[in-house]
């Protein structure tokens, strides 16, 4: 019985909670910095890209990865705000910048009210769904979920190291680049293409699109779009056992889109 599946609705109030509707992302304060700039980035949940309402606390994270001009970083600080978790080092080397942080993992329950919608939500199949319905009593659904977020940016430029962010840095769930951050990234799941899965593109005026990544699980983006812009998605893992733990992982990413001529890419 077991299988993995794609959601398909990013309505996520049911997925795993109120927590996991909200949109968590990371972002810098700015995209280019300069070396010996103290860089800051903040990571946040909200309704919405880009608002800012609630950051999690340092002991909420479980894995952390910075890296500036190909070289990584082990001295950076954390620094807990009203609205969001801020994530600070002192700019000493110049170059492509990825920063990617991951939650850890929280479980809980999908009331017994709740859990057919939620099986519908996650596409769960008709044996699986009927599996759990066919539980003794009226369970609960046992579910859990872990945030995965990402950004990139420049410290004196990007050309140093840009290869970094071509590369899965060890997140179940990530947005890597290709095509020199021109619009088109690509989604990995344990390192690998996921092909054909849903992708949501929010844009720094909450302008909300879904794209789906290609068979090699490109995700190209509108060439028109430019300026901030976040990209999320959602993997769900059905159990072994229905009455076992039914856990979504959820990854952003966050980039400052470069403008780009039109006739660039006609016939693209």
């Amino acid at each position: 019985m077991k299988k993995t599946i794609a959601s398909a609705c990013f309505t996520l109030a049911l997925l795993a909670g109120s927590a996991l509707a909200h949109q968590t992302y990371l972002q810098p304060q700015k995209f280019n910095w300069s070396v010996g700039d103290k860089v800051e980035i903040i990571m946040t949940s909200a309704l919405s890209f880009p608002d800012l309402l609630s950051g999690p606390s340092p002991d909420r994270i479980a894995f952390a990865r910075i890296m500036v001009g190909g070289k990584e970083l082990s001295d950076f600080s954390y620094q807990e705000e009203e609205t969001f978790l801020t994530i600070s080092f002192d700019a000493v080397e110049s170059g492509m910048a990825v920063a990617a942080l991951s939650s850890k993992i929280r479980e809980g329950a999908i009331e017994p009210k709740d859990v057919e919608m939620y099986l519908g939500e996650i596409g769960a199949s008709d044996a699986v769904r009927q599996a759990f319905l066919d539980l003794p009593g009226d369970p609960a659904l046992n579910r859990s979920y872990r945030k995965h977020t990402k950004t990139f940016f420049c410290v004196d430029g990007c050309d140093q190291g840009k290869e970094m962010a071509t590369e899965p840095v060890g997140q179940s769930l990530e947005f890597i680049a290709i095509d020199n951050l021109h619009h088109s990234f690509q989604l990995v799941l344990e390192g690998a293409p996921l092909a054909n899965h849903e992708v949501q593109v929010v844009t720094a005026d909450k302008t909300a699109t879904i794209v789906t990544s290609s068979d090699k699980g490109i995700v190209d983006l509108d060439h028109a779009l430019s300026g901030p812009t976040m990209m999320m998605a959602v993997w769900i893992t059905l159990p072994d056992q229905p009455d076992g733990i039914y856990h979504s992982d959820y990854a952003t990413l966050v980039v400052d889109l470069p403008e780009m001529q039109h006739d660039m890419h006609k016939g693209h």
